[in-house]
């Protein structure tokens, strides 16, 4: 039981961290949106990604 628990707590910190560096990358883009389709489009991609971290996130925290 020990061994699951501690499992659970590693993959909540490494959601947590995917969590802030994608908010991190979010606003930078958010913050240079003038500079090109590059900049739009990796926001576009992480918006998604950050969505489906959170749904994970909140999955995650119904099961623990």
């Amino acid at each position: 039981m020990e061994n699951t628990l501690n499992k659970y707590t590693k993959l909540e910190e490494k959601i947590t961290l995917c969590l802030d560096l994608l908010e991190v990358a979010r606003g930078y883009c958010e913050y240079n949106f003038d500079k090109g389709q590059e900049v739009v489009a990796l926001h576009s991609v992480i918006e998604l990604i950050l969505e489906t971290h959170r749904d994970i996130a909140e999955e995650f925290d119904k099961i623990a």
